[in-house]
């Protein structure tokens, strides 16, 4: 625990966790992108693990903002006790908040959400990694305890910059949700992760 405690503006952890993500998304796509494919696969699956903890903080951060809000703070108490629980994970946070504060649930099946749950789920079999412990057979030799890595496999530079804008549409999601239009999404999306509007 540091001496002195830094206090910031809201934002300034999602900002900082998404100019990360856009800095290591340009080194898995830049010059040496095309000269090392091994690199360039652990680049991109940096990115997506990333991605969705920015996702997750921007949760974290934003609802706590918008329950101290007078219009959304019918809220107040449940995402305090949520934001309490160690065990409270993302996909009740998706599933449960948009739902408790704006009265609408995320959709999830189609577009920016159903894209983000493709990520999430990425991200856990990346994350949570386990051998597969497969065997492989032919004749004369076998093989044991083989893990399958094609998940792993897949990922490629074009993944690291699929999960930078899919968690960027996903705050979107959200903050249409909140009323925000699309004229002001780049504005919104500027103030909570630094991306400039275009």
């Amino acid at each position: 625990m540091p001496k002195y405690r830094t206090l910031s503006s809201p934002h300034h952890m999602v900002w900082e966790l998404f100019e990360a993500l856009r800095r290591l998304c340009s080194h898995a796509t830049g010059a040496h992108a095309t000269q090392d494919v091994t690199v360039v696969r652990q680049d991109a699956a940096l990115c997506i693990i990333l991605a969705v903890q920015c996702v997750e903080v921007f949760f974290n951060v934003y609802f706590r903002v918008l329950i101290s809000e007078p219009t959304f703070a019918h809220a107040a108490d449940r995402i305090s006790s949520d934001l309490q629980k160690s065990q409270f994970g993302l996909d009740q946070k998706i599933k449960q908040w948009p739902k408790l504060v704006f009265g609408r649930k995320l959709n999830l099946d189609k577009g920016a959400g159903q894209r983000f749950v493709t990520l999430k789920n990425l991200r856990h079999t990346l994350m949570h990694f386990t051998s597969s412990h497969e065997t492989i057979a032919i004749p004369g030799v076998a093989i044991h305890g083989m893990a399958d890595t094609s998940a792993y496999e897949s990922i490629s530079a074009k993944s690291a910059i699929e999960a930078l804008h899919t968690a960027e549409e996903f705050l979107c999601e959200v903050f249409t949700l909140r009323g925000i239009s699309s004229d002001n999404l780049p504005h919104a999306l500027h103030s909570w992760t630094g991306k400039p509007p275009v």
